[in-house]
């Protein structure tokens, strides 16, 4: 089995599932580069702040940054001399000469791209330092000679009493607003109950439709939530090819979806009585989507997008090199 270095997101602690997966799954797992959370860094007076905001403008400078790159630096000094396999997640948040340091620790430094390039161009100029690269995008494989590997679920719960119909939770930034308005106006009128909850709060796009949060919720908190709604909403970003988290946890849920998403309709478990497509041109959905139960999806086809199989994938092409 190899030895392998799991490098992931502390976004709302998904890692600590991800690092639970490979755990399970692939017990040499070391995950001593990884803690619950970055400390975030506290401004020590406004006029530091002022003065961090003047130095990002005029001298490319920021506080936070260096900050954050110092936290690494200890966490770069604790790595053992080498590994079989590094796995890293959203690599694009470390500089070239952090993944040239992490590539002379393994002979394997294989990257998971679980964002569209689009979004992250700076993915484009790093490629060329990973042995592998992974990533949920259909267009993205196709494109750049990835491998394709979606995202997963892993949390299969009992049913719960559902206290609503539609719910969401998102980072709703300015491009996908507008869609989050106007699917919760359409609800609101037809007289669908609705929740959607984002940390974002910009003024400039507070919404009367939109819940805003003062802190994130913790990534399986966030799960047992999603199990009160009987659907899940995902509004993809512009020009996305690949399947959101949102998609595979109301899978492993047994939820139905509403996704302007339309790579969904590529997807073996694509069932349009589960799963509604929508075009926000013409947003239209039908009271039967919601009158109608969850077909249930093969067992076979629903365990390919399970964790185990996201780990074991990634493990076994590994051992086969």
């Amino acid at each position: 089995m190899p030895n392998i270095l799991v490098i992931a997101p502390t976004t709302a602690n998904i890692y600590k599932v991800i690092v639970d997966g490979f755990r399970n799954y692939a017990p040499e797992i070391h995950t001593e580069f990884m803690s619950d959370t970055f400390p975030r860094y506290k401004y020590k007076s406004k006029w530091e702040k002022i003065g961090n905001f003047l130095s990002k403008i005029f001298l490319n400078r920021n506080i936070k940054d260096i900050y954050y790159r110092k936290i690494l630096e200890k966490r770069f000094a604790i790595l053992k001399e080498k590994y079989d396999v590094i796995f890293i997640i959203r690599p694009d948040h470390f500089t070239n000469k952090e993944l040239v340091f992490l590539k002379s620790k393994t002979p394997n430094l294989i990257a998971y791209y679980w964002d569209s390039m689009d979004f992250y161009p700076r993915k484009k100029k790093i490629i060329h330092l990973f042995d592998k690269v992974y990533s949920f995008d259909i267009q993205d494989c196709k494109k750049y000679g990835f491998d394709r590997l979606t995202n997963f679920y892993y949390y299969e719960p009992a049913p719960e009493l559902i206290d609503k119909t539609v719910f969401c939770i998102s980072h709703i930034e300015k491009k996908r607003y507008p869609f989050f308005n106007q699917m919760g106006k359409f609800l609101y009128e037809n007289n669908i109950t609705y929740r959607f909850l984002t940390k974002q709060s910009k003024e400039k796009l507070r919404s009367p439709h939109i819940e805003y949060l003062k802190e994130s919720i913790p990534y399986a908190d966030m799960l047992k939530l999603l199990n009160h709604y009987e659907v899940i909403l995902d509004i993809a970003k512009p020009n996305q090819h690949g399947l959101s988290f949102r998609i595979f946890e109301a899978l492993g849920m047994n939820k139905k979806m509403i996704t302007n998403n339309r790579s969904v309709m590529e997807y073996d478990f694509y069932n349009p009585n589960n799963i509604l497509v929508i075009d926000f041109d013409n947003l239209v959905i039908p009271k039967s989507f919601f009158e109608t139960p969850f077909e249930p999806v093969d067992e076979i086809i629903k365990q390919q997008y399970h964790l185990r199989s996201f780990v074991t994938t990634v493990v076994n092409n590994i051992s086969n090199q």
